[in-house]
């Protein structure tokens, strides 16, 4: 949801891309990672440095770390760490965790399905739908929320700095979305929208409740009857106001910080129970890695949207510079060897990333459950996405 390494992840890639350089394979005897199905030629993710991998993320300082690859011949998971500091249980693969941003690509497809269906253009302004909201709303639409060129101020760093260093019942507080974005409604746009492309959480505020105000419905509603239900994602939520993660589930961590946002030192925050509505549409999720491939699966696949609405969902922005792009809905991984599209999320209790080739036919998951990571657990994970991307899609070749 908030996006602290940005900057340091397009480097890593870039650095990884000009050097050519991936990671060794790790001995295959150090694998504790499993496959679904027999070994091939075609699977190019070693189990053994995926292990690896995830192993450094946990030596580094989280609790646990897990991933799942999907190819042609069938899916590779690995753990390392533990799942619950208090009781030692294991970090698992299949464990319900909260997604964060990825929600945004479930948001932004049920707008385009209105798009599609004529209900909304893209080129509809916030004033269109949500009159006196935002004093400029009249000049931001809603292509430009959804790509992040609005300009809207973000509201979040302050809420995750206000959850994770003010007293513990400051965390079950109730947001409405109305209130969310009147936290930064007064405040002037970052850039004249459409000019630039900065990362605001609320513009997809905005963008749900545009899907409200145009259906009638809740956020909750038209992403259960147009994406979790017709792909059978039972283990996917957006729960809202609810204060808990469904079982089996990863429990989530984080760096205390102080009321400046300083990391601080001492024992990690459990904060796997709090009110997750300050995140609504811009990252109120739960999930799982093998539910958030099958979405991104039927959508790459053409199954959510038309041809052409997919087609410029994937579309990166111009002002958002390579190897790490926005686009409407979707971030954007280019590399030499091809492109993955999918999404990244970061919310207290979590890190993850799910992404896929653009045929949908190859996909990764990646997740540790710490947030506001100290420097060298950044690395570690950042290694990992990128070795992980780069074999990925050498595989693909």
């Amino acid at each position: 949801m908030t996006r602290p390494a940005r900057g340091v992840l397009s480097a890593s890639i870039a650095l990884a891309m000009a050097a050519g350089v991936l990671l060794a394979p790790a001995r295959a005897g150090a694998a504790i990672a499993h496959r679904s199905t027999a070994a091939s030629a075609a699977q190019r993710i070693d189990p053994g440095e995926l292990q690896q991998l995830l192993d450094q993320i946990v030596a580094a300082g989280a609790p646990g770390a897990a991933a799942w690859v999907r190819d042609e011949v069938g899916v590779t998971q690995a753990a390392s760490g533990v799942a619950d500091l208090r009781t030692g249980r294991p970090m698992r693969a299949d464990l319900h965790y909260r997604a964060g941003s990825v929600a945004k690509s479930l948001v932004a497809t049920v707008v385009l399905q209105l798009v599609a269906e004529g209900r909304l253009s893209l080129q509809d302004t916030v004033a269109r739908w949500l009159p006196g909201i935002l004093p400029y709303g009249d000049q931001v639409t809603i292509e430009q929320l959804l790509r992040h060129t609005s300009g809207v101020p973000d509201y979040a760093p302050e809420l995750v700095v206000a959850l994770l260093s003010g007293p513990r019942q400051a965390r079950f507080r109730s947001w409405t979305p109305q209130e969310l974005v009147g936290l930064v409604a007064d405040q002037p746009p970052d850039f004249v929208p459409g000019t630039a492309t900065a990362y605001s959480n609320t513009g997809y505020v905005l963008v749900g409740l545009i899907v409200e105000a145009a259906t009638g419905n809740t956020l909750g509603q038209e992403l259960r009857r147009r994406i979790l239900r017709p792909l059978g994602l039972r283990d996917t939520f957006f729960p809202v106001n609810a204060h808990g993660l469904p079982s089996p589930k990863a429990r989530g961590y984080s760096v205390p910080v102080s009321p400046q946002g300083e990391l601080l030192a001492g024992p990690l925050l459990d904060v796997t129970i709090y009110n997750p509505s300050p995140w609504w549409a811009a990252g109120n999720l739960i999930s799982t890695f093998a539910d958030l491939a099958r979405f991104f699966r039927a959508l790459l696949g053409g199954r959510l949207l038309p041809p052409e609405l997919l087609a410029e969902m994937a579309t990166p922005n111009p002002t958002s510079p390579p190897p790490f792009r926005e686009a409407m809905g979707l971030e954007v991984i280019d590399t030499p060897g091809g492109r993955l599209l999918g999404h990244g999320g970061d919310v207290p209790g979590f890190s993850n990333a799910v992404f896929s080739t653009e045929d949908g036919r190859r996909q990764f998951g990646l997740m540790m459950n710490l947030y506001k990571a100290p420097p060298a657990v950044q690395a570690a994970y950042l290694q990992a996405l990128v070795t992980i991307s780069l074999r990925l899609l050498q595989g693909a070749a």
